[in-house]
């Protein structure tokens, strides 16, 4: 028995096989290294998709390969996602805007921020003013988002109209070696979704995304969060494959029109997540739900809410 080595994919499968059944990674574990190599495992999807959490490495031809992969697939946006300033591996607050600004039809960003920082109120400010909507949270660097302390900083969120974008579920094990270099721990158990129950309940005006759905551990908490609260949203990027995993074989009861799909990983790998995406719904009957995770949902959330 072989054991797929893509991370959010872990598939079980006969020996035998030169590729696993599920993401189309090759038993060897060699990821896609051209762009042609990567849309050849692409499977069918609906026209004019819209990636709600990718990142952009920070490395050298990686927009340009980003793009590439979007006209390839036909994705029409997609929405970067930002890292502390010490993260160095992926494109941060910067960076994106540069990219948005040469960019515009094809890209909205989010900006990091962590609320115990001196000038956090006035950052959001100037982020606004900058015509950023999208503030991307990261409780796992060590606070709980419902303390009262962040009470200037979300009601200062929702006078702007802003978006927060949170991870939720375990830290991967790919930033490991990111946290020895910069001598920062993210602690897991910050990562529930519940943490954000009060507020969205205090700061209604906010609209929520919960990244991950909670990921393997708390997938339950992240679909009562959505289902409970019309300003909670869930993406199934990354981890989130996992949670939709539990979502649609466990029938795990989620109001699908809240959700989106994201890639959150190397452009060469959108091809092996949306088969891992078409693997899950299909096993459970679930297929219908393709042009709304991919499309649909996103761009009445965009058009409602990022307009």
């Amino acid at each position: 028995m072989a054991v797929c080595s893509y991370v959010y994919c872990r598939t079980r499968y006969s020996d035998g096989r030169e590729r696993c059944p599920v993401c189309g990674l090759p038993v060897h574990g060699t990821m896609p290294g051209t762009t042609a190599e990567a849309l050849a495992l692409a499977p069918q999807i609906p026209a004019g998709i819209i990636d709600m959490h990718q990142i952009i490495p920070a490395r050298d031809g990686m927009l340009e390969l980003q793009l590439a992969m979007m006209a390839g697939l036909g994705i029409e946006t997609a929405l970067l996602q930002s890292v502390p300033s010490k993260v160095t591996s992926i494109s941060g607050n910067r960076p994106l805007r540069n990219i948005r600004d040469s960019h515009p039809r094809r890209f909205i960003i989010s900006h990091f921020m962590d609320p115990r920082y001196p000038l956090a109120i006035r950052r959001l400010r100037q982020y606004r003013e900058a015509g950023v909507r999208v503030i991307k949270l990261l409780p796992c660097l060590g606070y709980y988002p419902d303390d009262r302390r962040w009470h200037r900083f979300f009601s200062t969120m929702e006078s702007l109209s802003m978006t927060a974008m949170i991870h939720t579920g375990f830290i991967t094990a790919r930033h490991k070696q990111e946290e020895r270099n910069a001598g920062v721990f993210l602690n897991s158990k910050y990562g529930q979704p519940v943490y954000f129950d009060v507020p969205a309940r205090r700061y209604p005006g906010i609209q929520f995304i919960l990244c991950h759905m909670g990921g393997s551990i708390w997938t339950r908490q992240a679909a009562e969060m959505v289902n409970q609260h019309e300003n909670v949203w869930g993406d199934i990027s990354g981890s989130g494959l996992q949670a939709l995993k539990r979502l649609a074989g466990e029938e795990i009861a989620v109001d699908w029109s809240r959700l989106f799909w994201g890639n959150d990983s190397s452009p060469l790998a959108y091809p092996l997540n949306l088969r891992i995406l078409h693997h899950h719904l299909e096993a459970a009957g679930l297929k219908e739900l393709l042009p709304g995770l991919l499309r649909d949902n996103a761009a009445g959330f965009l058009r409602n809410h990022l307009a």
